[in-house]
């Protein structure tokens, strides 16, 4: 599948901000150069850090993991409603982890994981999942006509393991995302389902997709959403499966059509969408009996309590809403790259790249990033740090000598930060 896909979409397709650049990558010629961190932050940003790189606790990636980290992790997961990992995207320790705390989690009333993929392909996945296992989800990475970001080797292990670990009756994965690159296998469902009367309207929609891409342009960011709105008036009473998919692809496009008024109207309307799937989750569990526990697992930015790091209401805010709704809580692990840490990003067409982390900085805040910030330079293995317990220091004021650090305290429980953690892999 040839892609002629521009720098800003690349952004768009990974869950990254708008305020990424290409820096990042190594391309950005004109970037502002970063200004170090003072080495003599103010009294209370001084304790602050210095009661950060002293609230860790060891965490060690064996098989299962272990350590005192790993304990605490387990224990505080086990007493909440939901957890959700907020991941630097790309690495492969990350899905390891979130494979083995779900397992471990399952006796304590976890059934469900909801990933940042579109509800159709997240269904597609387990299904495959159910017939072959790991190679069932390979190959259904593999097909032509469907694509992620997060189609990589550890993220399809971590997605069959938790799949073949459940019952066969139970639905595991939610998928809450719009779509990206799978519209023409998307539509391919509908094609056998679609009423005459809507045959002229699902005729341009496909026409649409296959010129879009003939172009050398993902269709999900070429028009706004009237192509799809058509097939819908045209279609007023669908099956489940094909209203799922006419809505996601109707939204789709309609969120990168926000994507060109501003960053916030993007991420406004994602999140939205995001939201609201989890919302109609949740209702369509209430009526069989105890509602199972959710692990989330996506981007940083989405799964941060309160305003996201682009001042959004995303997922992240909702689970602590609904959970206080029956007495529960929700848990926050923010899982970083740290010293010496390698992670995937996208490549030509469907490859992906390894890329230093030290050097990547998706909302260009130099060194005052929070993969620079919160490692431990003098780390010896992979630490857990409880943001807690820095919460008393986090001052009001402080967010002006770094906002991201302050709303990180405020907005995840926990973080895992690597230490010489691996690109995830392609399955090529």
């Amino acid at each position: 599948m040839g892609m002629k896909i521009n720098r800003r979409d690349l952004l768009f397709a990974s869950g990254f901000s708008l305020l990424a650049c290409a820096r990042a990558f190594g391309h950005d010629t004109d970037a502002v150069p970063e200004s170090p961190q003072s080495q003599t932050p103010p009294g209370p940003a001084a304790r602050l850090l210095e009661a950060l790189q002293g609230n860790r606790l060891p965490l060690t990636m064996s098989d299962p993991p272990a350590g005192r980290g790993w304990d605490w992790l387990v224990q505080e997961a086990r007493d909440a409603r939901f957890t959700l990992i907020g991941e630097e995207h790309g690495v492969a320790e990350t899905a390891q982890l979130s494979a083995a705390l779900f397992n471990a989690l399952r006796g304590s009333g976890y059934s469900r994981i909801a990933i940042e993929l579109s509800p159709i392909i997240a269904q597609d996945i387990e299904a495959a999942a159910r017939r072959n296992g790991f190679q069932g989800v390979a190959d259904f990475f593999a097909a032509p006509d469907t694509w992620s970001p997060l189609y990589l080797r550890e993220e399809a292990q971590f997605l069959a393991a938790a799949v073949n670990a459940a019952p066969s009756n139970e639905h595991v994965l939610w998928g809450l995302d719009r779509e990206i690159f799978s519209d023409r296998y998307l539509i391919s469902k509908l094609e056998a389902r679609v009423p005459q009367r809507a045959r002229e309207s699902f005729t341009r929609l496909k026409e649409a997709s296959t010129n879009a891409w003939a172009g050398g342009n993902p269709f999900t960011m070429s028009q706004g959403p009237a192509v799809v709105s058509a097939v819908r008036t045209a279609w007023p009473n669908p099956d489940r499966e094909s209203d799922t998919i006419l809505r996601t692809l109707e939204e789709s496009l309609a969120i990168s059509v926000a994507a060109g008024t501003s960053n916030w109207a993007y991420a406004q309307r994602r999140a939205q969408w995001s939201r609201n799937n989890l919302a109609t989750r949740l209702k369509e569990e209430q009526g069989r009996g105890s509602p199972p526990k959710v692990m989330l697992k996506f981007g940083y930015n989405h799964m941060i309590r309160g305003a996201s790091y682009v001042n959004v209401f995303d997922l992240g805010a909702m689970t602590d809403e609904v959970a206080a709704l029956s007495g529960e809580r929700a848990f926050h692990i923010l899982v970083l790259p740290g010293p010496g840490s390698r992670q995937a990003v996208l490549g030509a067409g469907r490859s992906f790249v390894s890329v230093s982390s030290d050097e990547f900085d998706e909302f260009r805040t130099g060194d005052q990033r929070l993969t620079r910030v919160l490692p431990n330079a003098n780390a010896t293995g992979h630490e857990v740090i409880d943001f807690r317990a820095l919460r008393p220091l986090a001052q009001r004021g402080l967010e002006g000598w770094n906002p991201d650090l302050v709303r990180t305290i405020y907005g995840y429980d926990a973080a895992v930060i690597w230490k010489g953690a691996h690109a995830s892999s392609s399955l090529k």
